[in-house]
C-alpha cells in the first residue's frame, strides 16, 4: 500500500457507529546508504497511538493522533536491509484525545512519513515536538527574534528573505546551551494583511553542513468586546467556515491534491477565516492559509467529555505543546483552541483547572495569540469557562436543535448582555441538508436543501448587525464522517456543510455566502435538484452579488430586483411543460434552469421518517399513555428544554431521565444509554433529534410531563 493510508476509509462513513477500532500494523524493508551517519524517521501522523520497532528493537510510542513526531533510528540501523515496523492504534478506550465526540476517529498512518539522513554528526535538532525547531516571533515595526536547536559551539547564521527571495537582514551567531537565539531587524516589512495582500517571509538558519527554513509575516492583531476583530490596526471583520479535513472514501488519508482542492472551494466562496475543528490539521494546509490569507483558529481535540485521569491530562499537555510548538510560524494562525463543547459533558472543578492550566500553558508557550474556547450553547454565562481565556465563542443552532431560524440576534444579544466584557464569537451555527429533499414550504428537520439556506440567511442577516461579534463561523463547509449518525435516511454522516461529502457538488447555502463574500460576478438560481414541481406558481429565489436581477421564464421578462443577495421573485408562473427561468445580473452575471411542470406533488422530495425502534424499547412503553403530545413550557417547573445539568439538581428529575429514556435504552443502546449518566448543558429537546429513532414518539412527551410536576 502507499501513504497516506487509512483502514476506516469505507467503514468509517458507512453507518451504524461499528467501523474497527483497534490496532493494525505497517511494515517498511529499506537499505541504509553508506553515507547516512544519522538517521531519523519522522510521522505526521498516526492514530491515535504510535509504536515503532526497528529491526526487532522498540525505537519509542507516540500518543496523539493529529501532531507530527521524530525518533531516532541510528542506533537500531545496520549495514543491508532494515526493517521498521509501526504498530498504530484507534482504540477508543485509549486515554488519549478525542475521547468521545461526533465525527469518526479514523486510523492508521494517515499523513507522510520521512526519513531525515544526516552524513555529519553536527546539524540542527530534528527532535523537538517533531519539528526542525525553527521558531520566528516577528512583530509589524520589523523585529524579528529567531530561536532554533543547535549544539553548542556550532557558528549559525540566519538570514530574513522577501517575497523576491532577496535578503533583507542576515545575522550571525554561536550555539549556546543548546540554542542559537538571536534578533534582527526588517526595515519597512510588508504586513501579512489577510485576504488583501497575505505577504510572506523566509527565515533560513545554516551551519556548516546543515541549513533549515521556514515562511513567516509580520503583522498585528487585536480583539474588542464591542468592536470585534482588528487586523494590523484595522476593524477586519472575520466571517468564515469550519472544516473538517477528512473525505469520501478517504477519510483522513488526504494528498496535497485534495487539500488545495479544499482551499480552491473556500477562497471561491470569500471566507477570509477557518476554524480547523476539532484537530491539529496537516501542515500543507496551514499553509495554504498563510499563501492565501486565511485567519486561522487552530485547536487540540479536547471535546465534549473530560476524561478525569492523569494520563489523559499529560495527553491534553502534549498535545496542546505539540500544536503550538508545529504551527508556531504560520502567521495565519492567531488563536488557539483549547476546548470544544464540554459542557455537553457537565462541568467539575477538575475540568475547570485543567482548562486553566492549558490556557496557561498555551500563554507561556506562545504570548504573542489569544486564546479560546468554542461553548455549547446552553452553556451559561456565568460558566467559568467563559472567563478563563482571553476569548469567548459559542455554538449554537438556533432553528436546528433549539429556538427558530429568527433567534440568532436575539441569542446573541442577551449573552453579549450578560458578559459584556468578554469578547464573544460564533464559533458554529447551520443545519443539515441532504440533497433528496426539497420543499417549498421547508421546517426544521426536513432535510431540505431550502431550509438549511433559510437557516443560514437568517443567522447571517442577524451577525452582520452585530459588530462586537469578534468572529462568525458557519459549520461546516463540508460533510463529514460522522459514523454513529442515521439522519434524514443518510448513514454516518453529518450533513450540515455546504459542499457535499465528495466536494462535487455545492449546495444552495454555498451560493448564498457567496453572494455575501465573493468578489467575483456571479449568479445562481437555487433549486437546481428541485425541478419537478406541481404549482401553478412558484417562488424563485436567486443569489447574486450585483445590485439588481431580471428574471425572464421562456423568454418573457417576469420582473427585475434590486437588492443585497438574495432576490424573492414571488407568483412566478409555470404556464408551460417545460420552462426555461433565466436570470441576468446588472454584473452581467447570468444563470439558467429548467423547471419540469407535472400534475401532482412529487413524493421523491419529501424525506419520511424511518423509525427504529427495537421490541424490547417498544415493549417498555406500551400501555404508557400520553395526555399531551404537546411540549408544554410551565412557568416555574422543569421540562425537556431545560439543561440536563439543571434538571439532574432535582432527584425526581434526574430519576424522570433515567426511568424514561436512560432505562428503555440500555439494553439496545448502551453506549447511548452510558451518556445519560450525568447532566451536561444540553437540554433533552436538543439531543432528541440524535435519539428519536431509538425511542417511540412518545418519549419526550412522557418524559416532559414528568418534569412539568417538578418546581424549580
Amino acid at each position: 500500500m502507499t501513504l497516506p493510508h487509512t483502514w476506516n476509509a469505507l467503514d468509517g462513513q458507512d453507518g451504524g457507529g461499528d467501523y474497527y477500532q483497534g490496532i493494525g500494523w505497517y511494515r517498511k524493508n529499506f537499505r541504509l546508504e553508506s553515507d547516512w551517519k544519522q538517521v531519523y524517521i519522522r510521522f505526521g501522523a498516526v492514530s491515535k497511538m504510535a509504536k515503532v520497532i526497528c529491526n526487532g528493537q522498540p525505537v519509542g510510542e507516540h500518543r496523539g493522533g493529529f501532531s507530527a513526531f521524530t525518533l531516532d533510528l541510528s542506533p537500531y540501523l545496520h549495514d543491508g536491509e532494515n526493517e521498521i515496523l509501526v504498530c498504530a492504534d484507534n482504540s477508543l478506550d485509549l486515554p488519549i484525545y478525542p475521547r468521545n465526540a461526533d465525527f469518526t476517529f479514523f486510523g492508521g498512518i494517515y499523513r507522510d512519513v520521512q526519513l531525515i539522513c544526516f552524513d555529519q554528526a553536527e546539524h540542527f535538532d530534528v527532535m523537538t515536538f517533531g519539528t526542525d525547531s525553527l521558531f520566528v516571533t516577528a512583530d509589524p515595526e520589523g523585529q524579528v527574534s529567531v530561536c532554533t536547536y543547535v549544539p553548542d559551539g556550532e557558528r549559525v547564521t540566519v538570514s530574513i528573505l522577501d517575497g523576491d527571495r532577496n535578503i533583507v537582514a542576515s545575522r550571525e551567531t554561536v550555539g549556546t546551551d543548546g540554542k542559537a537565539q538571536i534578533d534582527l531587524t526588517v526595515d519597512h516589512p510588508k504586513l501579512w494583511n489577510g485576504l488583501d495582500a497575505p505577504e510572506l517571509y523566509t527565515c533560513t538558519a545554516s551551519m556548516a553542513a546543515d541549513c533549515i527554513s521556514t515562511s513567516f509575516g509580520f503583522r498585528s492583531f487585536s480583539v474588542s468586546p464591542e468592536e470585534g476583530f482588528f487586523l494590523n490596526g484595522r476593524n477586519y471583520p472575520l466571517h468564515g467556515v469550519c472544516r473538517h479535513q477528512d473525505r469520501e472514501n478517504l477519510g483522513w488519508a488526504l494528498s496535497e491534491k485534495e487539500h488545495t482542492e479544499d482551499m480552491e472551494l473556500i477562497r471561491e466562496i470569500g471566507a477570509n477565516t477557518l476554524r480547523l475543528a476539532h484537530y491539529q490539521q496537516a501542515p500543507f494546509f496551514y499553509d495554504l492559509c498563510d499563501s492565501n490569507g486565511i485567519v486561522v483558529w487552530a485547536e487540540i481535540p479536547f471535546i465534549s467529555v473530560y476524561d478525569d485521569c492523569r494520563e489523559a491530562d499529560d495527553n491534553l499537555r502534549q498535545q496542546l505543546m505539540e500544536l503550538i510548538m508545529q504551527n508556531y510560524n504560520h502567521p495565519a494562525i492567531c488563536f488557539w483552541g483549547i476546548a470544544n463543547e464540554l459542557g455537553i459533558g457537565g462541568e467539575s472543578e477538575n475540568m475547570i483547572e485543567m482548562l486553566t492550566e492549558l490556557n496557561t500553558l498555551a500563554k507561556r508557550l506562545d504570548s504573542t495569540r489569544l486564546t479560546t474556547i468554542a461553548n455549547v450553547g446552553m452553556t451559561m454565562p456565568e460558566s467559568a469557562q467563559f472567563h478563563i481565556t482571553d476569548l469567548a465563542s459559542y455554538n449554537e443552532y438556533m432553528g436546528w436543535y433549539e429556538g427558530t431560524p429568527d433567534d440568532h440576534g436575539i441569542f446573541c444579544d442577551e449573552r453579549h448582555a450578560r458578559m459584556p466584557e468578554v469578547p464573544i464569537a460564533i464559533s458554529e451555527y447551520g443545519a443539515d441538508s441532504i440533497l433528496s429533499w426539497h420543499s417549498a414550504q421547508p421546517v426544521c428537520k426536513d432535510y431540505t436543501e431550502e431550509y438549511q439556506a433559510i437557516v443560514h440567511e437568517k443567522a447571517y442577516a442577524e451577525f452582520e448587525k452585530r459588530p462586537y461579534l469578534w468572529a462568525t463561523w458557519l459549520w461546516n463547509m463540508f460533510d463529514f464522517a460522522a459514523d454513529a449518525r442515521d439522519e434524514g435516511g443518510c448513514k454516518g454522516r453529518n450533513n450540515k456543510g455546504i459542499v457535499t461529502y465528495d466536494r462535487k457538488i455545492k449546495k444552495d447555502a454555498f451560493y448564498f455566502y457567496k453572494s455575501k463574500w465573493s468578489k467575483e460576478p456571479f449568479a445562481y438560481i437555487c433549486g437546481k435538484r428541485f425541478t419537478r414541481r406541481h404549482e401553478d406558481q412558484i417562488e424563485i429565489k436567486v443569489y447574486s452579488n450585483a445590485s439588481r436581477v431580471t428574471l425572464t421564464v421562456n423568454g418573457h421578462s417576469m420582473d427585475t430586483k434590486t437588492g443585497n443577495a438574495v432576490f424573492c421573485f414571488e407568483n412566478v408562473p409555470l404556464l408551460e411543460d417545460t420552462n426555461v427561468v433565466e436570470v441576468l445580473a446588472d454584473n452581467k452575471a447570468s444563470d439558467s434552469l429548467v423547471l419540469e411542470k407535472v400534475l401532482e406533488k412529487p413524493q421523491e422530495y419529501t424525506y419520511v421518517v424511518q423509525k427504529n425502534v427495537s421490541s424490547n424499547v417498544a415493549q417498555w412503553f406500551a400501555g404508557q399513555d400520553v395526555a399531551v403530545k404537546e411540549l408544554l413550557i410551565r412557568e416555574g417547573f422543569l421540562s425537556v428544554e431545560d439543561p440536563l445539568e439543571i434538571v439532574y439538581q432535582y432527584p425526581d428529575g434526574e430519576r424522570a431521565v433515567k426511568e424514561t429514556i436512560q432505562k428503555p435504552l440500555s439494553t439496545d443502546h448502551p453506549a447511548m444509554a452510558a451518556r445519560m449518566d450525568t447532566g451536561g448543558a444540553m437540554s433533552f429537546a436538543s439531543i432528541w433529534n440524535h435519539i428519536s429513532k431509538m425511542l417511540p414518539d412518545e418519549a419526550i412527551y412522557l418524559l416532559n410531563e414528568r418534569l412539568n410536576k417538578i418546581p424549580k
